[in-house]
């Protein structure tokens, strides 16, 4: 064999890794696009639907909110929940419920500015 086809056979190898490791990464890019549109898709849905909480008070609302939540919440992501399930609400109107809510023992400050149902 000459040395040229020696650095043919390696090169003809090397490129065969290679295709093979795009075809890998071809995959994985795949799988995150689609992981990434899924998270997309529940960002963008409410915690709680409307029809959930329209008939409940404020404060159980709220409530409701932070049980469903999987981390807990500030008075502007609270506020956020409430508005998009149809319950209008700001910052400040949820800080007044939860006041009672932690007086009453239903909801707990897990930090400073961090609630979560109790």
């Amino acid at each position: 064999m000459t040395p040229y086809g020696r650095d043919l056979q390696q090169v003809e190898k090397e490129l065969q890794e290679a295709q093979r490791e795009r075809d890998l990464l071809g995959a994985r890019i795949e799988g995150l696009k689609a992981q990434l549109e899924a998270l997309r898709k529940l960002a963008q849905t409410p915690l709680v639907q409307g029809e959930e909480i329209q008939e409940l008070t404020k404060g159980d609302a709220i409530v409701k909110i932070l049980q469903v939540s999987h981390k807990p919440m500030t008075l502007g992501e609270i506020a956020r929940a409430m508005t998009d399930a149809g319950k209008k609400t700001t910052s400040n109107g949820a800080s007044v419920y939860i006041d009672a809510l932690l007086k009453g023992g239903r909801v707990v400050r897990v930090q400073r500015g961090q609630y979560r149902a109790a």
